[in-house]
């Protein structure tokens, strides 16, 4: 696990604190990223998923070579909405064929799924 410094310039909403975890569900996470595999984390409200993710993939994203697209739903999501929200991030490569930029991976990350 990784020792945690303390940045006084950081926001507290920026901060993330390693503990056994979030450091095993971060593993978990990059490794399947790693062989393209799909992943599906879930677990209670308020546990903390949300932000594991999304510090792994902001993390991953800086490396490079990673495109993250993060889609919120909420009761008002549509499919067609969704849709959408995927395809404004990728590149349109012949007539209704879309994908990562050269060079890039997409990772879509999906938080509350359960909502629409």
């Amino acid at each position: 696990m990784q020792p945690f410094t303390y940045d006084k310039e950081a926001s507290y909403f920026d901060l993330m604190v390693p503990t056994t975890d979030t450091t095993k569900y971060a593993f978990i996470m990059e490794t399947l990223l790693a062989i393209e595999r799909p992943l599906f984390f879930t677990g209670n409200s308020g546990v903390g998923k949300s932000v594991v993710i999304a510090n792994l993939l902001s993390q991953l994203k800086e490396k490079g070579g990673l495109l993250p697209i993060n889609i919120n739903m909420s009761a008002q999501t549509t499919s067609l909405k969704t849709q959408f929200g995927i395809q404004e991030k990728l590149e349109k490569k012949k007539r209704g064929l879309f994908g990562a930029p050269p060079g890039k991976k997409i990772a879509i990350f999906i938080d509350d799924i359960n909502m629409p």
